[in-house]
């Protein structure tokens, strides 16, 4: 009896294993082009990379930073991390200096698309989200993009970065409409890794865009898809919350950064913005 149960705790624990072992999985063939070289060799530095892109795009750099450190924990030869943490430290602070030390050093022997992605390093710090936007980063974004046009890192960014609101609006809906419609030009939509989960934070974001614009219906209505499509985290409840008290109705920013922090504890926007209207 106390053998069979020994086999079966051995089976058990070979089925949670490789379990396990299939959720790090990240499935993107990097072969299928010339993208920036995320990947490591360690299936849980990829799984941790993964998770940082999903926190990265919706703005939750609170718990991208956590994933993006522990990917460095697992495999301490990427570089991708390291250029995110960089614009996540003090400016000029040791740990920016070794962030932006150790991109450079190993991105050494990858590819033309790697090494522009970590020259966003040497743009001057002019904005809150440096590295990845602000002067400079546009010309950057669109030579990574000539190179792989398929990357959708790299079109994200590049759709951001685009000088003017109308440009930025029409290349964020054709970035929409190739991961959610499969529709575009054949040489930008992709063949490899499933991208949807950048759908909720281009929504996001194209609420902003039609706010920039004016078109405030529109707006509203891309912040309550956002929540409809992302309910668990936080930054929808604060880009609604952002939405109201841009609009003084503050008892309803109330309302939603309470829901962004009720999401994340430590949401520090939300944070901020309560304790401002709580003193009101």
């Amino acid at each position: 009896m106390k053998k069979l149960l020994f086999i079966i705790s051995l089976i058990f624990i070979g089925c949670e294993t490789n379990q396990n072992k299939d959720n790090a999985t990240w499935n993107f063939d990097q072969s299928t082009g010339d993208y920036i070289e995320w990947q490591s060799d360690n299936d849980f530095a990829n799984e941790m990379t993964n998770a940082a892109f999903s926190n990265m795009y919706n703005v939750e750099y609170e718990k991208a930073m956590v994933f993006f450190e522990k990917a460095l924990d697992y495999d301490s030869s990427l570089f991708g991390p390291h250029v995110v943490l960089a614009g996540l430290a003090p400016e000029g602070s040791e740990k920016s200096m070794m962030h932006i030390e150790k991109a450079k050093e190993n991105v050494a022997e990858k590819n033309e698309t790697s090494k522009l992605f970590v020259s966003l390093l040497d743009l001057p710090r002019q904005s809150r989200w440096w590295p990845l936007l602000g002067p400079g980063a546009h010309d950057k974004w669109a030579e990574m993009r000539s190179v792989e046009p398929k990357g959708k890192l790299i079109h994200y960014y590049y759709a951001f970065t685009i000088p003017g609101m109308e440009n930025k609006i029409k290349e964020m809906e054709a970035l929409l409409s190739e991961l959610r419609d499969g529709v575009g030009e054949s040489e930008s939509l992709a063949v490899s890794g499933d991208h949807s989960f950048m759908i909720a934070p281009i929504t996001n974001v194209l609420g902003y865009f039609y706010y920039n614009q004016g078109d405030k219906e529109k707006s509203k209505s891309l912040f309550e898809e956002y929540i409809d499509l992302y309910p668990n985290g936080y930054n929808p409840y604060d880009s609604m919350g952002e939405f109201y008290y841009n609009e003084g109705d503050l008892e309803n920013a109330k309302y939603f950064y309470g829901k962004a922090a009720e999401n994340f504890y430590a949401a520090s926007t939300a944070n901020e913005r309560l304790k401002e209207l709580n003193q009101n």
